[in-house]
Protein backbone atom coordinates (compact mmCIF):
# COMPACT_ATOMS: atom_id res chain seq x y z
CA UNK A 1 0.00 0.00 0.00
CA UNK A 2 1.40 3.53 -1.00
CA UNK A 3 2.26 6.12 1.82
CA UNK A 4 -0.43 8.49 2.08
CA UNK A 5 1.44 12.16 0.70
CA UNK A 6 1.65 13.82 3.85
CA UNK A 7 4.06 15.78 5.78
CA UNK A 8 4.89 12.08 7.37
CA UNK A 9 5.33 10.40 4.23
CA UNK A 10 8.42 9.82 2.16
CA UNK A 11 6.01 9.37 -1.38
CA UNK A 12 6.31 12.80 -3.29
CA UNK A 13 9.21 14.08 -1.86
CA UNK A 14 12.06 15.72 -4.30
CA UNK A 15 15.27 14.03 -4.86
CA UNK A 16 18.08 16.04 -6.70
CA UNK A 17 20.66 13.95 -8.55
CA UNK A 18 23.79 15.35 -9.99
CA UNK A 19 25.98 13.30 -12.00
CA UNK A 20 27.85 13.74 -15.16
CA UNK A 21 26.65 10.39 -16.74
CA UNK A 22 23.43 10.59 -18.45
CA UNK A 23 23.03 6.99 -18.35
CA UNK A 24 23.03 7.26 -14.31
CA UNK A 25 20.96 9.66 -13.97
CA UNK A 26 18.14 8.37 -16.19
CA UNK A 27 18.44 4.83 -13.67
CA UNK A 28 18.12 6.89 -10.90
CA UNK A 29 15.04 9.09 -12.44
CA UNK A 30 13.52 5.99 -13.73
CA UNK A 31 13.45 3.65 -10.71
CA UNK A 32 12.69 7.23 -8.15
CA UNK A 33 10.10 8.15 -10.70
CA UNK A 34 7.79 5.12 -10.24
CA UNK A 35 7.71 5.88 -6.22
CA UNK A 36 6.09 9.28 -7.52
CA UNK A 37 9.23 11.39 -6.29
CA UNK A 38 10.12 14.41 -8.42
CA UNK A 39 13.54 14.26 -10.02
CA UNK A 40 15.40 17.18 -10.84
CA UNK A 41 19.06 16.40 -12.84
CA UNK A 42 22.05 18.37 -12.97
CA UNK A 43 24.78 17.58 -14.54
CA UNK A 44 28.14 18.64 -12.34
CA UNK A 45 28.62 20.38 -8.59
CA UNK A 46 27.88 23.83 -10.01
CA UNK A 47 24.72 23.11 -11.77
CA UNK A 48 23.99 21.11 -8.45
CA UNK A 49 24.29 24.03 -6.26
CA UNK A 50 22.43 25.85 -8.37
CA UNK A 51 19.62 24.03 -8.51
CA UNK A 52 19.68 24.08 -4.69
CA UNK A 53 19.21 27.67 -4.76
CA UNK A 54 15.95 27.99 -6.72
CA UNK A 55 14.24 24.65 -5.42
CA UNK A 56 13.42 22.99 -2.11
CA UNK A 57 14.57 19.02 -2.14
CA UNK A 58 14.26 16.04 0.53
CA UNK A 59 17.23 14.11 -1.01
CA UNK A 60 20.37 14.68 -2.99
CA UNK A 61 22.16 11.92 -4.52
CA UNK A 62 25.60 13.26 -6.23
CA UNK A 63 28.70 11.64 -7.70
CA UNK A 64 31.73 12.22 -6.94
CA UNK A 65 33.86 11.92 -9.92
CA UNK A 66 32.70 15.08 -12.07
CA UNK A 67 34.06 18.15 -14.08
CA UNK A 68 34.17 21.75 -12.92
CA UNK A 69 33.03 21.00 -9.11
CA UNK A 70 33.39 17.27 -7.61
CA UNK A 71 31.35 15.54 -5.26
CA UNK A 72 33.63 16.68 -2.65
CA UNK A 73 33.88 19.81 -3.48
CA UNK A 74 30.30 20.06 -4.30
CA UNK A 75 29.58 18.98 -0.64
CA UNK A 76 31.99 21.38 1.35
CA UNK A 77 30.08 24.32 -0.41
CA UNK A 78 26.49 22.56 0.39
CA UNK A 79 27.69 22.30 3.74
CA UNK A 80 28.55 25.22 4.22
CA UNK A 81 25.43 27.45 3.76
CA UNK A 82 23.62 29.22 6.14
CA UNK A 83 20.04 28.47 7.21
CA UNK A 84 19.48 25.50 4.79
CA UNK A 85 16.85 23.37 5.85
CA UNK A 86 18.68 19.40 6.52
CA UNK A 87 19.01 17.17 3.82
CA UNK A 88 20.84 14.30 3.26
CA UNK A 89 23.04 13.52 0.84
CA UNK A 90 24.21 9.84 -0.66
CA UNK A 91 27.14 10.01 -2.44
CA UNK A 92 27.58 7.67 -5.83
CA UNK A 93 31.39 6.55 -6.40
CA UNK A 94 32.45 3.82 -9.09
CA UNK A 95 35.04 2.82 -6.47
CA UNK A 96 34.52 1.42 -3.23
CA UNK A 97 37.57 2.64 -1.68
CA UNK A 98 37.71 3.14 2.16
CA UNK A 99 39.79 6.77 1.96
CA UNK A 100 37.24 7.93 0.00
CA UNK A 101 34.03 6.94 1.96
CA UNK A 102 36.08 8.53 5.08
CA UNK A 103 36.49 11.60 3.35
CA UNK A 104 33.03 11.85 2.28
CA UNK A 105 31.37 10.97 5.79
CA UNK A 106 34.38 13.76 7.15
CA UNK A 107 32.66 16.50 4.34
CA UNK A 108 29.16 16.12 5.09
CA UNK A 109 27.88 12.45 3.33
CA UNK A 110 25.08 10.15 5.01
CA UNK A 111 25.42 7.51 2.76
CA UNK A 112 26.99 5.68 -0.29
CA UNK A 113 25.87 4.06 -3.27
CA UNK A 114 28.15 2.04 -5.47
CA UNK A 115 28.12 2.48 -9.13
CA UNK A 116 26.86 0.45 -11.35
CA UNK A 117 23.38 1.27 -9.46
CA UNK A 118 21.80 -1.23 -7.89
CA UNK A 119 17.94 -0.61 -8.36
CA UNK A 120 16.85 -2.52 -4.92
CA UNK A 121 19.98 -0.50 -3.06
CA UNK A 122 18.86 2.82 -4.25
CA UNK A 123 15.66 2.23 -3.06
CA UNK A 124 16.44 0.92 0.00
CA UNK A 125 18.93 3.71 0.87
CA UNK A 126 16.89 6.50 -0.24
CA UNK A 127 13.97 5.29 1.47
CA UNK A 128 15.94 4.70 4.68
CA UNK A 129 17.26 8.81 4.73
CA UNK A 130 13.47 9.89 3.46
CA UNK A 131 12.47 8.42 6.76
CA UNK A 132 15.30 10.32 8.31
CA UNK A 133 14.55 13.35 7.33
CA UNK A 134 10.76 13.22 7.94
CA UNK A 135 11.55 12.43 11.44
CA UNK A 136 14.15 15.04 11.84
CA UNK A 137 11.75 17.68 10.12
CA UNK A 138 8.91 16.72 12.60
CA UNK A 139 11.16 17.05 15.76
CA UNK A 140 12.38 20.36 14.11
CA UNK A 141 8.59 21.39 14.00
CA UNK A 142 7.94 20.24 17.50
CA UNK A 143 11.16 22.06 18.69
CA UNK A 144 10.08 25.40 17.19
CA UNK A 145 6.75 24.92 18.60
CA UNK A 146 8.40 24.67 22.04
CA UNK A 147 10.24 27.50 21.40
CA UNK A 148 7.62 29.68 20.43
CA UNK A 149 5.87 28.70 23.67
CA UNK A 150 8.78 29.31 25.80
CA UNK A 151 9.14 32.82 24.05
CA UNK A 152 5.35 33.56 25.26
CA UNK A 153 6.24 32.21 28.54
CA UNK A 154 9.20 34.69 28.53
CA UNK A 155 7.05 37.47 27.97
CA UNK A 156 4.20 36.17 30.53
CA UNK A 157 7.27 36.22 33.04
CA UNK A 158 8.75 39.57 32.11
CA UNK A 159 5.53 40.85 32.61
CA UNK A 160 5.02 39.31 36.41
CA UNK A 161 8.41 40.61 37.56
CA UNK A 162 8.50 44.08 38.51
CA UNK A 163 10.69 46.81 36.57
CA UNK A 164 9.28 49.89 37.95
CA UNK A 165 9.47 50.59 41.50
CA UNK A 166 8.54 54.27 41.22
CA UNK A 167 4.83 53.53 43.64
CA UNK A 168 7.34 53.40 46.87
CA UNK A 169 9.23 56.77 48.04
CA UNK A 170 11.19 55.18 50.53
CA UNK A 171 13.56 53.63 50.40
CA UNK A 172 14.32 54.25 46.35
CA UNK A 173 14.40 50.97 45.13
CA UNK A 174 15.73 49.38 41.33
CA UNK A 175 16.14 46.08 40.19
CA UNK A 176 17.07 43.44 37.53
CA UNK A 177 17.06 39.81 36.27
CA UNK A 178 18.83 38.43 33.89
CA UNK A 179 17.37 34.73 33.05
CA UNK A 180 19.88 32.23 31.50
CA UNK A 181 17.13 30.79 29.48
CA UNK A 182 13.93 32.06 28.05
CA UNK A 183 12.57 31.99 31.39
CA UNK A 184 13.74 31.57 34.78
CA UNK A 185 13.78 30.28 38.47
CA UNK A 186 14.37 33.58 40.48
CA UNK A 187 11.70 36.26 41.80
CA UNK A 188 11.90 39.21 43.55
CA UNK A 189 8.39 41.58 44.22
CA UNK A 190 7.65 44.58 46.19
CA UNK A 191 4.28 45.08 48.18
CA UNK A 192 2.48 48.12 50.08
CA UNK A 193 1.60 47.38 53.01
CA UNK A 194 -0.99 48.50 55.80
CA UNK A 195 0.27 51.92 57.85
CA UNK A 196 2.72 52.88 55.04
CA UNK A 197 5.02 50.08 55.33
CA UNK A 198 6.80 48.54 52.56
CA UNK A 199 7.21 44.39 51.76
CA UNK A 200 10.23 43.06 49.63
CA UNK A 201 11.09 39.57 48.64
CA UNK A 202 13.64 37.90 46.60
CA UNK A 203 13.72 34.11 46.17
CA UNK A 204 15.12 31.44 44.01
CA UNK A 205 13.71 28.50 42.66
CA UNK A 206 15.69 25.48 42.41
CA UNK A 207 16.75 24.16 38.76
CA UNK A 208 16.03 26.06 35.98
CA UNK A 209 13.52 26.08 32.83
CA UNK A 210 9.48 25.51 32.79
CA UNK A 211 9.46 23.63 36.20
CA UNK A 212 11.76 26.07 38.00
CA UNK A 213 9.53 28.87 36.32
CA UNK A 214 5.69 27.77 37.46
CA UNK A 215 7.12 27.53 41.05
CA UNK A 216 8.61 30.95 40.52
CA UNK A 217 5.19 31.73 39.60
CA UNK A 218 3.34 29.90 42.24
CA UNK A 219 5.17 31.43 44.37
CA UNK A 220 5.09 35.11 43.34
CA UNK A 221 1.33 34.81 43.90
CA UNK A 222 1.52 33.10 47.17
CA UNK A 223 3.95 36.01 48.70
CA UNK A 224 1.23 38.67 46.90
CA UNK A 225 -1.62 36.85 48.34
CA UNK A 226 -0.86 36.71 51.87
CA UNK A 227 1.88 39.51 52.31
CA UNK A 228 -0.41 42.35 53.61
CA UNK A 229 -2.13 39.93 55.93
CA UNK A 230 0.90 38.99 57.95
CA UNK A 231 2.36 42.09 60.01
CA UNK A 232 5.84 39.73 61.24
CA UNK A 233 8.28 38.44 58.01
CA UNK A 234 8.90 35.00 59.89
CA UNK A 235 4.96 33.83 59.86
CA UNK A 236 4.79 35.34 56.53
CA UNK A 237 7.17 33.03 55.69
CA UNK A 238 5.72 30.44 57.82
CA UNK A 239 2.70 30.67 56.06
CA UNK A 240 4.13 30.28 52.51
CA UNK A 241 6.29 27.44 53.64
CA UNK A 242 3.03 25.93 54.50
CA UNK A 243 1.14 26.50 51.38
CA UNK A 244 4.39 25.31 49.05
CA UNK A 245 4.71 21.84 51.02
CA UNK A 246 1.01 21.22 49.43
CA UNK A 247 2.30 21.57 45.90
CA UNK A 248 5.80 21.11 45.52
CA UNK A 249 7.33 17.85 44.54
CA UNK A 250 10.58 16.39 46.50
CA UNK A 251 13.26 17.76 44.00
CA UNK A 252 12.14 21.25 44.56
CA UNK A 253 12.18 24.12 46.96
CA UNK A 254 12.55 27.87 47.35
CA UNK A 255 15.03 30.35 49.68
CA UNK A 256 13.78 33.74 50.17
CA UNK A 257 14.48 36.68 51.97
CA UNK A 258 11.91 38.86 52.87
CA UNK A 259 12.03 42.39 54.54
CA UNK A 260 9.46 45.00 56.06
CA UNK A 261 10.19 48.31 55.90
CA UNK A 262 8.68 50.52 58.25
CA UNK A 263 9.19 54.16 57.87
CA UNK A 264 7.29 55.27 61.11
CA UNK A 265 10.47 53.96 63.03
CA UNK A 266 12.99 53.88 60.17
CA UNK A 267 13.18 50.07 61.10
CA UNK A 268 13.67 47.23 58.67
CA UNK A 269 12.39 43.36 60.08
CA UNK A 270 13.67 40.73 57.93
CA UNK A 271 13.71 36.82 58.24
CA UNK A 272 15.74 34.88 55.99
CA UNK A 273 14.84 30.63 54.44
CA UNK A 274 18.05 29.35 53.28
CA UNK A 275 18.76 32.66 51.07
CA UNK A 276 22.01 34.56 49.74
CA UNK A 277 22.64 36.80 52.39
CA UNK A 278 21.56 40.33 51.77
CA UNK A 279 24.57 43.10 52.35
CA UNK A 280 24.22 46.30 54.11
CA UNK A 281 25.89 49.39 54.23
CA UNK A 282 25.65 51.78 56.82
CA UNK A 283 26.62 55.20 55.29
CA UNK A 284 27.38 56.87 58.59
CA UNK A 285 30.60 54.28 59.47
CA UNK A 286 31.14 52.86 56.03
CA UNK A 287 30.74 49.32 57.44
CA UNK A 288 28.90 46.39 55.48
CA UNK A 289 27.52 43.69 57.10
CA UNK A 290 25.51 40.43 56.22
CA UNK A 291 21.76 40.01 57.33
CA UNK A 292 20.97 36.63 58.35
CA UNK A 293 18.34 34.78 60.48
CA UNK A 294 17.63 31.10 60.94
CA UNK A 295 14.90 29.34 58.50
CA UNK A 296 15.20 26.26 56.39
CA UNK A 297 14.64 26.87 52.93
CA UNK A 298 10.67 26.85 51.96
CA UNK A 299 8.80 23.71 50.72
CA UNK A 300 11.67 21.41 52.91
CA UNK A 301 9.82 20.41 56.00
CA UNK A 302 5.93 21.13 57.35
CA UNK A 303 7.82 22.11 60.76
CA UNK A 304 10.15 24.66 60.23
CA UNK A 305 10.52 28.18 62.22
CA UNK A 306 12.33 30.92 61.18
CA UNK A 307 13.81 33.54 62.76
CA UNK A 308 12.95 37.56 62.72
CA UNK A 309 15.16 40.20 63.49
CA UNK A 310 14.96 43.91 63.15
CA UNK A 311 17.42 46.92 62.20
CA UNK A 312 17.19 50.60 62.15
CA UNK A 313 17.80 52.66 59.11
CA UNK A 314 19.07 55.70 58.16
CA UNK A 315 19.79 57.94 55.75
CA UNK A 316 22.57 57.45 53.42
CA UNK A 317 22.60 53.45 54.20
CA UNK A 318 22.21 51.05 51.41
CA UNK A 319 20.52 47.30 50.97
CA UNK A 320 21.17 45.04 48.14
CA UNK A 321 19.29 41.76 47.43
CA UNK A 322 20.45 38.93 45.23
CA UNK A 323 20.46 36.01 44.21
CA UNK A 324 23.49 33.44 44.10
CA UNK A 325 23.85 33.68 40.35
CA UNK A 326 26.11 36.50 41.37
CA UNK A 327 27.98 35.31 44.39
CA UNK A 328 28.45 32.13 42.47
CA UNK A 329 29.16 33.32 39.04
CA UNK A 330 32.71 31.50 38.08
CA UNK A 331 35.52 33.55 36.28
CA UNK A 332 37.49 31.40 33.52
CA UNK A 333 40.22 31.41 36.38
CA UNK A 334 37.54 29.30 38.51
CA UNK A 335 36.98 31.74 40.93
CA UNK A 336 33.58 32.17 42.17
CA UNK A 337 32.87 36.28 42.23
CA UNK A 338 31.74 35.36 46.11
CA UNK A 339 30.51 37.73 48.59
CA UNK A 340 33.38 39.61 49.70
CA UNK A 341 33.77 40.46 45.90
CA UNK A 342 30.11 42.15 46.23
CA UNK A 343 30.96 43.61 49.22
CA UNK A 344 33.71 45.70 48.18
CA UNK A 345 31.47 46.44 45.46
CA UNK A 346 28.46 48.04 47.85
CA UNK A 347 31.14 49.42 49.96
CA UNK A 348 33.09 51.69 46.91
CA UNK A 349 30.05 52.43 45.22
CA UNK A 350 27.27 53.02 48.02
CA UNK A 351 26.43 57.17 46.84
CA UNK A 352 25.76 55.88 43.34
CA UNK A 353 22.17 56.72 42.41
CA UNK A 354 20.05 53.49 42.17
CA UNK A 355 20.51 52.84 37.66
CA UNK A 356 24.00 53.68 37.61
CA UNK A 357 24.23 51.61 40.56
CA UNK A 358 22.63 48.80 38.96
CA UNK A 359 23.95 48.91 35.61
CA UNK A 360 27.71 49.46 37.23
CA UNK A 361 27.16 46.06 39.20
CA UNK A 362 26.48 44.27 36.11
CA UNK A 363 29.32 45.68 33.73
CA UNK A 364 31.83 44.64 36.58
CA UNK A 365 29.99 40.87 36.90
CA UNK A 366 30.26 40.64 33.54
CA UNK A 367 34.27 42.00 33.21
CA UNK A 368 34.35 39.56 35.58
CA UNK A 369 32.59 36.54 33.86
CA UNK A 370 30.97 37.17 30.94
CA UNK A 371 27.76 36.98 31.79
CA UNK A 372 26.79 35.19 28.42
CA UNK A 373 28.19 32.03 29.86
CA UNK A 374 26.87 32.05 32.99
CA UNK A 375 25.29 29.33 34.63
CA UNK A 376 22.49 30.56 36.81
CA UNK A 377 20.07 33.04 36.74
CA UNK A 378 20.93 36.71 38.21
CA UNK A 379 18.73 38.98 40.05
CA UNK A 380 19.19 41.49 42.60
CA UNK A 381 17.44 44.46 44.32
CA UNK A 382 18.60 48.03 45.24
CA UNK A 383 17.60 49.68 48.39
CA UNK A 384 18.83 53.58 48.88
CA UNK A 385 17.58 54.55 52.12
Amino acid sequence: MNEQNSAGSIEGRSILVIDDSRLNRAVVKGTLSRMNMRIVEAVDGLEGLAALESGRFDLVLVDIVMPRLDGFGFLEKFKARKGGDFIPVILMTGSDDLNSKIKGLTVGADDFLLKPLNEKELVARVNSLLRLKVAHDELYEKNMQIQRELEYAKRLQQYIIPRDFSMIERPVIQGRYLPIANIGGDLFDCYRLPDGRVGLVIADVTGHGIPAALVMSMSKTLFSVYAGGYPSTKELLFRVNSEMRGFLMDTHYLTAFYLIYDPHDETIHFTNAGHARPLFYRGRTGKVMALDTDGLFLGISDQDTYGEKALRVESGDRLILYTDGITELRSTAHEDYGESRLAGFLRRNAGLEGEAFCDLLLSELDEFAPLAGRADDIAFLSLQF
